[in-house]
């Protein structure tokens, strides 16, 4: 019986083992799984949600990336549109200035020929008058300095072309 013993031993031991020590053992084992499983439900859920949130942030950023182009390229358009109205008035300014000045050169040589013609006019009047010592009428005397006149003027249009 001593052979027996302990086999025996080992028997009432498991037996008091699985009705008293293992189902705490297990249910404990079993809510450490449960508790396990959870958490990497949990956690995949979380890494999808953060996968998510990353798509959607990677999504406004494209957006906020096409808005920032689309501004800096209104910007441009609105900078090269100025930029061609100055040119534009700048032009027109110095076209002014150019027409101005034109008049201006048109009035003084108008003037200026005005001038040498009374002069010319006057000096071919008293140069004839000295010349001719009163033998000729007041018709012949002003066809002669209208004829002299024309001569100076066309000779001067002359050079002035030239």
């Amino acid at each position: 019986m001593e052979s027996y013993l302990p086999a025996l031993s080992f028997v009432i031991l498991f037996f008091f083992l699985k009705k008293f020590a293992f189902p705490p053992i297990l249910s404990t084992l079993d809510e450490r799984e449960q508790k396990i499983r959870g958490d990497i439900e949990e956690s995949e859920k979380l890494k999808k949600d953060v996968e998510e949130i990353k798509v959607e942030l990677e999504e406004k950023l494209k957006a906020a990336h096409g808005k920032a182009e689309t501004i800096v390229q209104l910007a441009q358009d609105e900078a090269k549109k100025l930029q061609e109205k100055t040119v534009q008035e700048t032009e027109a300014k110095v076209k002014q200035v150019q027409r101005e000045a034109e008049q201006e050169i048109e009035s003084s040589r108008n003037k200026l020929l005005q001038e040498i013609r009374s002069y010319t006019a006057t000096l071919t009047i008293a140069s004839a008058e000295n010349f001719l010592k009163k033998t000729m009428d007041d018709t012949d005397k002003k066809r002669l300095v209208d004829d002299s006149i024309e001569q100076v003027i066309q000779e001067l249009e002359k050079r002035q072309r030239n």
